[in-house]
């Protein structure tokens, strides 16, 4: 009896654990579907906007661009964040973790000073303004939108999904190519794709070292809420 007790807690036990590593190895997989789906989305998002240019006169206003992409950046990118997020069995307030804001204030602020620093120098030594943002509607997207649903996206969904079979180390790296792979429709569609891959420094491998950072303050600090931060900072130079 009681071994027929035994064997039936120890078969229900690896009922669970093989119905739990299923369930690992979808949502890793449905990680990869995800990008695929942004990706897509995305390169849709920027065919829709050129066809509507001729149409729509308003749309080349800094408030229409503001409008058209924060639209589209909530419905494409943050939306489908959400609903990944949850498949993981996680929460959005989860992940920005306010509970843990001293840690990400300290991890957020000192990286994106040193972003911000790096920046500058750049800047001065390239004889350009040390701030080139100015207050409109262009900084809002930057500096407010871009790096809330950005880091919700990327060091939330893509990166939490990538842990669940690789190491922090190759999750992050692999989130980092990601990060950067979402910035090529923009670039070409704007017709700087070519200048930005052959530019490394302010083009593509800094948006991959940026990246990594991002996700390296979002591990550290056990919260999005620090990377959104660094991410600020970052843009706002």
């Amino acid at each position: 009896m009681i071994f027929d007790e035994y064997l039936s807690t120890h078969e229900a036990k690896k009922e669970m654990k093989k119905t739990e590593n299923i369930k690992i190895r979808k949502n890793y997989h449905n990680t990869f579907y995800f990008v695929l789906f942004l990706y897509a989305a995305w390169i849709g998002a920027w065919l829709l906007e050129k066809a509507l240019e001729t149409r729509i006169s308003w749309i080349v206003s800094g408030g229409g661009q503001f409008g058209y992409w924060t639209f589209m950046t909530l419905l494409l990118w943050l939306l489908p964040a959400i609903v990944m997020i949850h498949r993981l069995g996680l929460r959005v307030r989860d992940l920005v973790a306010f509970s843990r804001w001293r840690s990400a204030f300290l991890w957020g602020i000192t990286a994106g000073f040193i972003l911000a620093a790096i920046s500058v120098i750049n800047n001065a030594y390239n004889h350009v303004p040390l701030i080139s943002m100015t207050i409109n509607w262009s900084f809002a997207t930057s500096v407010i939108v871009a790096p809330v649903v950005e880091e919700i996206t990327f060091r939330g969904a893509v990166l939490r999904g990538l842990m669940l079979r690789n190491r922090f180390t190759v999750a992050n790296t692999l989130t980092a190519l990601f990060f950067l792979g979402a910035h090529l429709p923009g670039w070409y569609f704007q017709g700087r794709l070519i200048d930005m891959l052959s530019h490394p420094v302010g083009g593509a491998l800094s948006i991959l070292i940026i990246g990594w950072i991002l996700g390296y303050v979002a591990f550290k600090s056990n919260s999005i809420s620090g990377s959104i931060l660094t991410h600020m900072l970052n843009n706002l130079f």
